[in-house]
């Protein structure tokens, strides 16, 4: 039995003595709980002493296990609590808000606040003398009112926080409001000290402050009043219903000055539905020259005369008689819609020039020819009424049209190897088969309407003629094939948005609306001077759609034809510069933001395909400083000389002439500058994050396109783009010459001038 210990007495390995201190296990408060973990994934752990194995025994571990579950909980539930509770102060102080808005409560402070003041205005008429016989009623109600008004303040600082003390007025009615209080206060207890009855006499100061600012609260709260709770009833529309929220805002108490103002901007943008306009705004950045700003004037933005004063009748006599003698001579040189014919012949070449233009400008308008409806049978086909091309030039006109599909299509090679019929075949090519069978037309009739609409376009014209519509249409063709915009449109959207390129300068003159509406010709007068090129192209295309062997939209049911139309005529519509920062901004509202949300491009209704073809037919209309170098330059030799015609027109006519319309002035760099900045690369910026190949081609081309005009001297004058463009066809043969390894044929001293230097002025040869 002795070598047996004893039931009583403690293990061999536990100590004889309770653990000290420094080996009793930690505490775990919840301070220390919520510094190391504030959603308690981490516990604190015990310290066991070393040297015990009571510690690290199970039941031990259970106990301490149940520790910590009830700490966690007890944590769980303090958090619950201060959630709960800030809840509750949150929906608490919404209520006091809402019972502080309440029209009963407006009209029993605004009420309180127009008694005082009368109140304070009495005692401003009393002598002193009188004003110490009412001592206690004035002091009772100076502690009355002001008990009010301090409570009010209160309860608008713990509904609306410290935001509401930001606006100024009510800064200054709560401190006047706390300091009367307070001297009211004062002066009722009654003293004798001499400093502070110096200081109650700032009472009257005060008083006549609480004056200004009774009628500032009252203006303030009728207006707020009147604007919130004026519309309560019956909502006639969703506008009043925007400004009914945005004026409600505007006037709550918690809103900050400066989102004030803002608030007040978009108020006004939708009262005065301007929500998509371009004005003045634009133009204050910084680095715009004045010619950009003159044409984006004249051009681009709306004028807004709402808020334009009338000058005096005496100031304006010797203007109006000036502007009366412009009017007359104007009206006997302005465009006659009924008289010239200078349509694009069959088998016509134009004039890289204006060679061939009259003295004052011609607009073709007859659109029943005897000679081009002798061949609208049903028999007829393409070679039938274009003049035979060479094998040679057959060959490579095939080989040219399987190009269709990429950005960088030559649309001038197709014109020369055609003879002049581009617009035909590149519309015969694109047209022919899907499109054809969505419109229900056999080809022939298809082909006498293109041949129809390129008589249309003047061949004398620089840039406004049938290559300029060919090219768009082929711009038309590789939007169309992007594989994002492909579930959204069907074989009748694409030949519709096809045919509206080939038509939306159909018969256009070589001068722009400025100078029609200038001019008061008889198209300008005829559309009210609002888009009149874009309704006349329109309107005149479809004229020529009356005759029914030319009516390509002849066979559509009655509901196709009727979308159609409208698709056609918005499209066209929306070529109209006046439109370009509208639609620009629409589109990035509805397509470019949902395509954003979404990941791809997302069209919900026809109106967002509308819009999609819209600008898809405008962007690729100003596509041309996107086009590759020899391209783009091409087109800008032609749109310079076509300004120029008009320039001078204006100078013969005493019209101010429009901005880069002078031969003797033009700075081209501003020009193309100032051109890729406000309307072409706002447009392609918006696709390059749509559309992966606008983005790789022809948002990139824009770039170095843009970059190479600013890179440009000033004295760079526009005679000298053929220059750059032989000089770019020489390299480019040079290039075709060396990876065909056939030896390189000596070119002219002038062709190896580097083609920077020659612009730039500094080359020596």
């Amino acid at each position: 039995m002795t070598g047996e210990s004893s039931p009583s007495a403690p293990p061999p390995s536990a100590p004889a003595h309770p653990p000290s201190s420094a080996c009793r296990p930690k505490r775990q408060t919840f301070s220390r709980f919520l510094r190391r973990s504030p959603y308690g994934e981490r516990r604190s752990r015990a310290v066991a002493p070393a040297d015990s194995a009571t510690h690290a025994h199970s039941g031990s571990e259970g106990h301490t296990r149940k520790r910590r579950g009830a700490g966690a909980n007890d944590l769980t539930k303090r958090r619950e609590s201060g959630i709960a509770h800030v809840r509750t102060m949150h929906r608490v102080r919404l209520a006091v808000g809402e019972f502080m808005r309440l029209l009963s409560v407006e009209l029993f402070f605004v009420m309180i606040v127009l008694c005082y003041g009368v109140f304070v205005t009495v005692q401003l008429t009393m002598a002193d003398e009188t004003l110490l016989s009412y001592k206690l009623a004035i002091d009772v109600t100076d502690i009355t009112v002001g008990s009010i008004l301090l409570l009010e303040i209160l309860l608008k600082v713990f509904a609306y926080g410290l935001h509401y003390l930001r606006d100024v007025w009510a800064l200054f009615d709560a401190l006047v409001i706390v300091i009367s209080f307070v001297l009211g206060v004062v002066a009722a207890m009654g003293t004798t000290s001499a400093v502070v009855v110096k200081i109650l006499r700032l009472r009257v100061i005060l008083r006549v402050l609480r004056v200004l600012v009774v009628f500032e609260r009252v203006k303030q709260r009728s207006k707020s009043m009147n604007l919130m709770h004026l519309n309560k009833g019956a909502i006639t529309s969703p506008v009043e219903h925007v400004l009914r929220v945005l004026n409600e805002l505007r006037f709550h108490p918690a809103i900050r000055p400066s989102l004030r103002d803002g608030l007040d901007f978009a108020i006004d943008a939708i009262k005065n539905n301007r929500l998509y306009d371009a004005n003045e705004d634009l133009l204050a950045v910084e680095g715009v020259d004045n010619d950009t700003q003159n044409w984006l004037r004249g051009e681009v933005l709306r004028v807004n005369d709402t808020n334009k004063v009338l000058p005096d009748a005496d100031d304006d006599d010797d203007a109006s008689s000036l502007n009366r003698k412009r009017r007359r001579s104007s009206l006997g040189s302005s465009t006659d819609i009924e008289d010239g014919d200078h349509r694009n012949g069959v088998g016509s070449t134009s004039s890289d020039g204006s060679g061939g233009r009259g003295s004052k400008p011609q607009s073709p308008h007859r659109h029943h020819h005897e000679h081009s409806l002798s061949h609208a049978n049903r028999g007829t086909t393409m070679r039938d009424l274009l003049p035979a091309l060479d094998s040679a030039s057959e060959f490579e006109l095939q080989n040219l049209l399987q190009g269709l599909s990429s950005w960088n299509f030559d649309v001038f090679r197709v014109h020369v190897v055609s003879g002049g019929n581009a617009l035909c075949y590149i519309g015969h090519h694109l047209l022919r088969d899907a499109p054809c069978q969505a419109l229900n037309i056999e080809s022939n009739l298809l082909v006498n309407f293109l041949l129809e609409i390129q008589r249309g376009y003047i061949a004398t014209n620089p840039y406004h003629n049938a290559i300029h519509a060919a090219d768009v249409m082929q711009t038309v063709h590789y939007f169309l094939i992007q594989p994002e915009l492909g579930p959204y449109l069907r074989p009748l959207d694409r030949a519709l948005a096809l045919i509206a390129a080939g038509v939306h300068d159909f018969m256009h003159d070589g001068f722009n609306n400025g100078f029609h509406i200038s001019t008061a010709s008889e198209i300008a007068l005829r559309y009210n001077d609002h888009a009149v090129l874009e309704n006349f192209h329109v309107a005149q295309s479809f004229l020529v759609m009356k005759n029914s062997d030319l009516n390509v939209l002849g066979r559509l049911a009655p509901d196709d034809f009727k979308y159609a139309r409208d698709m056609i005529i918005q499209m066209v519509l929306a070529t109209d510069m006046a439109k370009h920062f509208e639609d620009v901004a629409l589109f990035k509202t509805n397509i470019l933001s949902a395509a954003m949300d979404e990941g791809a491009v997302l069209v919900k209704s026809v109106g967002d395909k509308k819009l999609l073809l819209k600008m898809i037919l405008h962007t690729c209309d100003v596509s041309n400083p996107a086009k590759e170098r020899e391209t783009m330059l091409r087109w800008t030799d032609r749109v310079v000389e076509e300004f120029f015609v008009q320039g001078e027109m204006e100078k013969q006519l005493g019209l101010p002439v429009s901005p880069f319309m002078d031969r003797d002035t033009i700075v081209l760099k501003k020009m193309q500058v100032g051109f890729a900045d406000f309307i072409v690369s706002p447009l392609f910026s918006v696709w390059a994050q749509i559309l992966v190949n606008i983005n790789s081609v022809a948002y990139r081309t824009l770039l170095s396109n843009r970059e190479f005009w600013s890179s440009l001297s000033e004295d760079f004058k526009p005679h000298m783009i053929k220059d750059v463009i032989r000089d770019l066809g020489v390299r480019r043969q040079r290039d075709t010459l060396t990876q065909t390894t056939i030896p390189e044929e000596p070119v002219s001293p002038r062709s190896r001038r580097s083609v920077t230097n020659m612009l730039l002025g500094t080359d020596d040869g």
